[in-house]
């Protein structure tokens, strides 16, 4: 595939209007019609592996609708134009949705007008596979002898829902585990820089003296409140919140305890981070000198926000006290709809979706997030190494990161799938923290694991 001419000017090329939660502002939907162009359908094994199925070799024209967020537009936008050339009998409508992913694809599923292919966000598929939306794909994967090995393994697994197979990864990331920092604040504050062998005590000291005392420009900054985050946050200190069979909270151990502490001394008693959620704005504006527990994916939004203001770069958090990374794992899977109308060309695009040029062109977008395909072919291709917006060290971490971690930082979600109780019980009790309304010890955490353990214990919804 010939990807796009790139502008060659670092830093100015590319802008993102994706948000946090992979939504846009202002943004309008756009639909892009391929229409059938005759002719037989052709196999795409040199995409990623592609197959065409006996019954999808037919010279009758299939529609097939596809829904992703905005945060996809630039790169599905790209394949749709190029599936076109490869399967001109199939006539894909692509439309990007804007506002609140989530609700808006159970919106549609309530209605009964999901598209035929969807791709999902982050802990978006759980929902829709338990009430029956979406179509298991093991006859298909066996019948076309798909090489499930493409992808990582983790991401795999973790569409794989009452034993049947019913997802494959689009995109995937080691998550929450990235520190964003301002090269330029360092020089100034004679601070040497972040690196690999940083412990979280010398993210302390930096922090400190990195700190504006009487201002509001602070040494540290951390995004904040959702489950996921405080996961990470307490697998760094050796613990977690959840079980890894997703049945029982893990809130009231010593190592969560830690982690919520560690934070709190920052925002309240050593005052040298910003007391509210940190984002890629306020880096931008120089109020915090670092941003940890991010997403390499945001490297857009970082560099949006920056905009040439000062000289920027991004490594791993440090480990925690016991050698362990603080992260867990955000996957977004491309699914069938259970009624799609033309499972056969359905297949054929769901695939495509989440072959390797997609992965690909999906990491080189200039808008919305670069987090590649879930495929170790993907994070470290020369393409992506090589994209002129970064640094190829920095690129060159990503990769590595995931080479290594990938496999072994777990994707948890609530075995019930009451996920959305989850998040707004995690989010009352670690907001707490960090407005000072309540303290992180044994009596607040106990009875977070409490109310935790409850929503846990209710049958499956």
């Amino acid at each position: 595939m010939v990807m796009p001419h790139r502008p060659q000017s670092s830093w100015k090329t590319r802008t993102t209007s994706g948000t946090s939660n992979g939504t846009r502002k202002g943004a309008t939907r756009r639909t892009l019609v391929l229409s059938a162009a005759g002719g037989a359908v052709v196999a795409a094994c040199g995409e990623g592996g592609t197959n065409a199925s006996p019954a999808a070799k037919s010279a009758a024209p299939a529609k097939v609708s596809l829904y992703s967020r905005p945060n996809e537009q630039d790169a599905f936008t790209e394949r749709t134009a190029a599936l076109k050339q490869q399967h001109p009998t199939i006539d894909l409508e692509y439309s990007p949705l804007p506002g609140d992913y989530p609700q808006v694809i159970r919106t549609h599923a309530a209605a009964g007008t999901l598209a035929d292919v969807l791709y999902l966000q982050n802990l978006v598929f759980e929902s829709l596979a338990v009430a029956g939306n979406l179509q298991q794909i093991d006859t298909l994967i066996k019948r076309d002898k798909v090489d499930v090995r493409q992808w990582w393994e983790a991401g795999v697994k973790a569409f794989a829902f009452d034993g049947k197979q019913m997802g494959l990864p689009a995109r995937g990331q080691i998550q929450h585990c990235w520190l964003y920092y301002n090269k330029d604040a360092f020089e100034r504050a004679g601070v040497r820089e972040p690196a690999e062998t940083w412990t979280l005590d010398d993210l302390m000291s930096a922090a400190d003296k990195l700190t504006m005392r009487g201002s509001d420009q602070y040494g540290y900054g951390t995004m904040w409140g959702n489950f996921q985050r405080a996961i990470a946050a307490a697998r760094r200190f050796g613990g977690d919140l959840l079980s890894a069979d997703g049945k029982r909270a893990m809130v009231d151990t010593q190592q969560a305890l830690q982690a919520m502490q560690w934070h709190w001394d920052l925002w309240h008693r050593r005052q040298v981070a910003q007391p509210k959620s940190s984002g890629p704005a306020d880096f931008g504006q120089g109020k915090v000198a670092m941003l940890g527990q991010m997403l390499a994916g945001q490297r857009g939004e970082v560099r949006t926000a920056v905009n040439d203001g000062f000289k920027w770069d991004m490594v791993l958090m440090p480990k925690g006290p016991t050698g362990k990374i603080g992260a867990d794992t955000s996957l977004a899977p491309v699914t069938l709809n259970a009624k799609a109308r033309s499972v056969d060309a359905s297949w054929i695009v769901q695939q495509w979706f989440t072959n390797k040029e997609t992965g690909v062109a999906l990491a080189l977008q200039k808008t919305g997030s670069n987090t590649p395909g879930m495929r170790r072919d993907v994070y470290c291709d020369e393409r992506v190494l090589t994209d002129p917006l970064y640094p190829r060290a920095t690129l060159d971490r990503v990769c590595k990161a995931m080479e290594a971690h990938a496999a072994s930082i777990q994707y948890v979600v609530p075995a019930n799938f009451r996920q959305n109780e989850v998040d707004q019980l995690a989010k009352r009790h670690i907001d707490a923290f960090l407005a000072n309304s309540a303290a992180p010890n044994p009596a607040t955490m106990k009875a977070f694991h409490t109310e935790l353990q409850a929503v846990l214990d209710q049958p499956r919804t």
